[in-house]
């Protein structure tokens, strides 16, 4: 494709200037062409001289006086070449004799010049659209290394608040600490599958969510109420993984009292191509700066400005003694 491009290029050099005198009578459209053709070697030597060889090797290079002298003396042994050879034929076809050769110098010189500019900036071009691939690659490759970096900050995290809990189960309720480590074997899969898939299906997502409801329910008393609404049939929707968990634990984490009554609340539901996830949770004395800080939120604030800029929401307030939560995600 490159091959016939430039081939297409040097036939429309050729035949332009030969068609101005087309008006003219075929002698002088003859001739146009004549010179045209003589002429296309000399064109096509400057312009790859350039393109290939000098502006790599002295122009960018910032070699400036070099790459001028050269390219002016290319131009200078092209036009003196071409004036011999137009000569030669002219003498023995009987042509109209030359112009001076001051005048046809100029002038050549400056046709010459063509050759060299349309070089340039066609290597420019290239050079500034190499560039721009190249930042491009090398600004995916961040973003993928801060979203592995995150994602590995996120496992440990996720594991060492789970073992926590099923401590604390063993004590006092070794079955329920068995059915834990149970679950946790679930959850740990789940991990091991998704976790480094850039996209999952937005079914495994909730039913994640929900075995880890399921687990952390386990080590609760008659005090914590929770209620979950998921859809029963998830749409075909992909999403990255592990957006919702950090909320969930944090509500777990910060919502669970041994002596007070509190409700922790999980939402999940889709508005048109929005993913619209909600989580509500008692207000109890211990809470500080809940949802504001900490890995698990920092780490999901981070993600999401990586993985989906301009493309989510993400809002908390207190509302009736409860901490509500609320994430957007537009899945497109």
């Amino acid at each position: 494709m490159k091959f016939l491009t430039h081939i297409a290029s040097w036939v429309v050099v050729c035949i332009l200037p030969a068609l101005i005198f087309i008006s003219e009578g075929n002698q002088r459209f003859e001739e146009a062409l004549y010179r045209s053709v003589m002429s296309l070697p000399f064109l096509m030597f400057l312009f790859y001289s350039c393109y290939y060889w000098l502006i790599d090797k002295l122009w960018f290079k910032k070699r400036y006086l070099l790459f001028v002298l050269m390219v002016a003396a290319l131009i200078l042994c092209a036009s003196y070449s071409k004036y011999e050879l137009f000569s030669y034929f002219d003498l023995h076809k009987g042509k109209r004799r030359m112009p001076p050769f001051h005048a046809f110098m100029y002038f050549d010189f400056l046709s010459n010049l063509l050759p060299v500019v349309f070089a340039m900036a066609i290597r420019y071009a290239q050079r500034n659209f190499s560039l721009e691939i190249a930042q491009k690659e090398v600004k995916a490759q961040k973003l993928q290394a801060d979203l592995t970096q995150l994602k590995y900050q996120l496992q440990p995290h996720f594991f060492f608040n789970a073992l926590n809990n099923i401590y604390s189960l063993i004590a006092f309720d070794p079955q329920k600490a068995q059915q834990s480590v149970h679950s946790l074997s679930k959850l740990m899969r789940h991990f091991m599958q998704n976790s480094d898939q850039k996209q999952i299906s937005l079914a495994e997502e909730v039913d994640f969510l929900q075995q880890y409801i399921s687990l952390m329910q386990l080590r609760l008393t008659d005090k914590t109420t929770v209620r979950v609404d998921f859809p029963k049939q998830v749409p075909q929707l992909t999403i990255a993984p592990l957006l919702f968990i950090s909320l969930v634990e944090n509500a777990f984490k910060h919502g669970v009292s041994a002596t007070e009554a509190t409700t922790l609340s999980f939402s999940l539901h889709i508005e048109g191509d929005k993913i619209v996830f909600r989580s509500e949770n008692t207000i109890i004395a211990a809470s500080e700066s809940l949802y504001s800080s900490g890995i698990g939120i920092d780490n999901l604030k981070k993600r999401l400005q990586l993985l989906y800029p301009e493309k989510h929401q993400y809002d908390i307030e207190e509302k009736d003694g409860k901490y509500v939560v609320l994430l957007v995600i537009l899945a497109v």
